[in-house]
C-alpha cells in the first residue's frame, strides 16, 4: 500500500516537472526579444537577414514553439539539455558545476532554520504569554515583511563595508587556499540572510502547533496523572512536529527562490546567479536547464518529506493516506 502511494507521488512529481518546464518554455518565448539573439553574439547589428535566418534554422528556432518544446523535452528525457548559447558548452556540465554551490547554501540554511525554529517554537509555545512568546511573534512578522535583498544590502553595508568583518561577495579568497573554512567564511553573510528570512516564520508555525497541543485533552490528563513535564514536552513536540515537517516540505521552493536573490547579491556562484545571468543574456538553453534541475531537486526533497511523514505518522503507515 505504501509502495503504491509513493509510486503515485513519483508520477505526480514527474507531471509537475513537465508542467513547470512547459510553462517556463512558453513564457520565455512570449517575452520581448528574439530567442535567437544570444546566438548572434555581439554581431547582431552586422548580420544580414539571411544570416540570421540561417542561424535560426540551424538551431530550430524558426519552427513553431510547440514543436521546439517537444524537441527540447525529448532531448531532456535522454539527459541532453543542449548547449549554452553564450559559452558553447553542454548545459548539463555548466549546471553540475553550479549545483553543489547552491545545495551547500540551501541545505545548510534548511538545517539551521529547522534546528533554531524547533527550539524557539517549542520554548515559546510552552511559555504562552511570556516575553519570548510575544517576541517571537513580533520577529516572525518582521522577518516575513523584510525582503531578503534589502536585508542583504544592510548586512553588506554594516558587516562588510563599515566593520570589515566579512567579505561582501565571492565564494573564496583569491589569496586563500579555497578550503572549507574559507568557503564557510564567505558563506556567512548570505547564510545569515537566508536563515533570518525563514526562521521566524517556521518558528511561529511550530509555536502555534505547540500551543494547540499544550491545551489538548491528552496533555491535561497527563498532567493530572502526574506525568513528568519532560515526558509531556516530548509528547507535545512529537505531535506538533508532524504538521511542521509537512509545512517545511511545502515551503522548500522558497529556499531556492531566496537563494536566487542572495546568490546574485553576494556573488555566490550557484544556480540562482546562473538563472539571473541567463535571463539577462537570453541564454534560453541554460535557463531551461536550470529551471528543470531546480524543479528536480525540489521534487526529490518533497519525496523525502513524504517518506519522513510516513515514518512519523502511524495513520499513514496503516494506509490512512489512501
Amino acid at each position: 500500500m505504501i509502495a503504491k502511494w509513493l509510486g503515485k507521488r513519483m508520477i505526480m512529481g514527474t507531471i509537475v516537472l513537465i508542467i513547470v518546464s512547459f510553462l517556463s518554455f512558453f513564457m520565455m518565448h512570449a517575452a520581448p526579444g528574439n530567442p535567437a539573439a544570444a546566438y548572434y553574439g555581439g554581431n547582431a547589428q552586422t548580420l544580414s537577414t539571411a544570416e540570421k535566418e540561417r542561424i535560426e534554422q540551424a538551431f530550430g528556432l524558426d519552427q513553431p514553439v510547440l514543436l521546439q518544446y517537444g524537441r527540447w523535452l525529448g532531448e531532456a528525457l535522454q539527459g541532453n539539455l543542449g548547449y549554452s548559447a553564450k559559452e558553447g558548452r553542454p548545459v548539463l556540465t555548466i549546471l553540475l558545476e553550479r549545483l553543489p554551490n547552491t545545495l551547500q547554501l540551501v541545505v545548510l540554511t534548511l538545517f539551521l532554520v529547522t534546528i533554531a525554529s524547533i527550539w524557539l517554537g517549542l520554548q515559546a509555545g510552552m511559555r504562552e504569554g511570556s516575553l519570548l512568546d510575544r517576541g517571537l511573534s513580533i520577529f516572525s512578522i518582521a522577518s516575513s515583511a523584510i525582503p531578503p535583498f534589502w536585508l542583504g544590502i544592510v548586512f553588506i553595508m554594516v558587516f562588510s563595508i563599515t566593520l570589515g568583518w566579512f567579505p561582501s561577495s565571492g565564494m573564496n579568497d583569491v589569496r586563500g587556499d579555497g578550503g572549507f573554512m574559507d568557503r564557510l567564511y564567505h558563506m556567512a553573510l548570505p547564510l545569515i540572510v537566508l536563515v533570518m528570512s525563514h526562521v521566524g516564520i517556521f518558528a511561529r508555525f511550530l509555536q502555534d502547533s505547540v500551543k494547540v497541543e499544550n491545551h489538548s485533552y491528552y496533555v491535561q490528563v497527563a498532567r493530572a496523572n502526574g506525568v513528568p513535564e519532560r515526558e509531556i514536552r516530548r509528547m507535545i513536540l512529537r505531535n506538533a512536529v508532524i504538521p511542521y515537517i509537512n509545512y517545511v516540505g511545502v515551503t522548500i521552493p522558497s529556499f531556492f527562490g531566496g537563494s536566487i536573490v542572495v546568490e546574485t547579491l553576494f556573488g555566490w556562484s550557484g544556480l540562482g546567479q546562473l538563472l539571473v545571468k541567463s535571463v539577462m543574456l537570453k541564454d534560453f538553453p541554460v535557463l531551461m536547464g536550470a529551471i528543470l534541475i531546480i524543479g528536480v531537486v525540489v521534487v526529490i526533497c518533497l519525496f523525502v518529506i513524504d517518506i519522513l511523514m510516513i515514518g512519523l505518522n502511524p495513520r499513514l503507515r496503516r494506509g490512512g493516506f489512501v
